[in-house]
């Protein structure tokens, strides 16, 4: 069946702003897709629908926050300069079985106050939820239109839906399904999406971890440390009289110069540092626990080693670093799966704490 054989009576559409030819499927260039999403198949042929006809009882997780009411105004300000740009303008797309909007909040929203009754779309089935998860977010981008992306919030919601719906996650599933929805936002904003997921799924109990081991970055412990009630955070963290410090050891090199900045803090008290740690994901011929006491035994030390030979101190002085100070109290997040994110791990500082 052509286009043209799908093409309803089409006097019930015209208004000021929608010609004869918008009414017209076979003169929108944009071709309907499922933008890749398995699971997500096209019904019929584009036509005309009215507003009236589209239901509203599916909240789409790819607009959080509502609609964008900066974009409406832009949009409606190009509908009235330009009228229906078939050639460059994109469809709506509705579920078929139940005529519930996927994603045509911001059109119908400049077109109630256009007076504009329908709009070009397309209908749709889906194998599951998480394909109409998917097909929300993605149809939600493109560029260089007059059109609402799915912002960040956007984005994260939609990932959060469709891991939620498969009940168990890895990092790499996170990670691609954030790719995969959120292509159109830069690699940062995307690795801040997925870091701020995975932190939230370590605490919510319905989730099942499979990964054994999972990333803790910089921007991870804060968050973990304001959710715990773990004696130490009370009694360090959150004591103003305590220096405290966190410290992701990846790169470690890189840290000695905050490392180096609280063990002054300390030292001016003078007292002990306190420091929480994370680290790197063990590679698959490391172990958890050799890695965190490296930190002491390898990583510190070897930032000792360095001050104590540019100061021309003996290894007797190693004992007046903050760190080393008797009184210090140092702890690691939990990074294997067995082990509750609610108590913070103690590994023993060599022979000093």
């Amino acid at each position: 069946m052509t286009k043209t054989e799908n093409r309803r009576d089409i006097s019930e559409f015209l208004c000021v702003y929608w010609d004869a030819e918008s009414c017209n499927p076979d003169n929108w260039e944009y071709q309907p897709s499922t933008y890749g999403v398995v699971g997500a198949h096209l019904v019929g042929h584009p036509q005309m629908k009215l507003w009236e006809e589209l239901n509203s009882n599916w909240q789409n997780p790819g607009r959080r926050s509502g609609i964008d009411i900066g974009k409406c105004r832009e949009m409606r300000a190009d509908i009235e300069q330009n009228g229906i740009n078939y050639k460059e303008g994109s469809l709506i797309y509705w579920e078929a079985d139940t005529s519930n909007k996927i994603n045509a909040f911001h059109r119908e929203h400049v077109s109630s106050e256009l007076d504009i009754p329908g709009w070009m779309g397309q209908a749709m089935r889906f194998d599951s939820q998480v394909a109409k998860v998917r097909f929300a977010c993605k149809s939600n981008n493109r560029r260089n239109l007059v059109h609402s992306n799915s912002s960040v919030d956007d984005v994260e919601t939609s990932v959060r839906e469709v891991i939620q719906l498969l009940g168990t996650y890895t990092t790499a599933a996170i990670q691609a399904e954030v790719k995969e929805l959120g292509e159109h936002l830069s690699d940062t904003t995307r690795d801040t999406i997925c870091t701020r997921i995975i932190n939230d799924f370590t605490f919510d109990k319905k989730m099942t971890q499979v990964d054994r081991y999972t990333k803790r970055s910089a921007d991870a412990i804060p968050v973990i440390l304001s959710r715990i009630d773990d004696p130490w955070v009370e009694e360090f963290w959150n004591d103003p009289d305590q220096v405290t410090h966190m410290c992701y050891t990846q790169n470690f090199d890189q840290r000695a110069g905050g490392l180096i900045a609280a063990a002054y803090q300390a030292a001016s008290v003078p007292g002990p540092l306190n420091i929480i740690w994370s680290v790197p994901v063990p590679r698959p011929n490391q172990s958890l626990d050799v890695l965190r006491q490296r930190v002491f035994t390898f990583q510190l030390k070897g930032l000792e080693d360095k001050l104590l030979k540019i100061h021309h101190l003996t290894d007797h002085h190693r004992q007046f670093f903050p760190w080393n100070h008797p009184d210090a109290q140092h702890r690691f997040v939990a990074q294997h799966k067995d082990e509750p994110i609610e108590v913070l791990i103690k590994i023993p500082n060599r022979n000093f704490n």
